[in-house]
């Protein structure tokens, strides 16, 4: 169980992960894809890394959560 901030979309329902050579929204209907999730105990640094991403239009309309929220729904 990893502890920190990911990126999810707007009902929580998918995270964003590194896939191959880019990102990739998947469902957070499991531990196993919460555990692939980009997570970052630092919440300041999120905000970094969404701005490079939303500066290289990887990501749209992400917002930056507490995983332990999606841990609670899964478990």
């Amino acid at each position: 169980m990893r502890a920190g901030f990911v990126f999810a979309d707007f009902d929580n329902r998918h995270v964003l992960c590194f896939e191959g050579n880019g990102v990739e929204l998947v469902p957070a209907d499991s531990s196993g894809a919460l555990n692939r999730a980009i997570c970052l105990t630092s919440r300041t640094e999120m905000k970094n890394i969404q701005e490079k991403l939303k500066e290289k239009g990887l990501i749209d309309d992400l917002y930056i959560i507490n995983i332990g929220a999606l841990y609670k729904r899964v478990f």
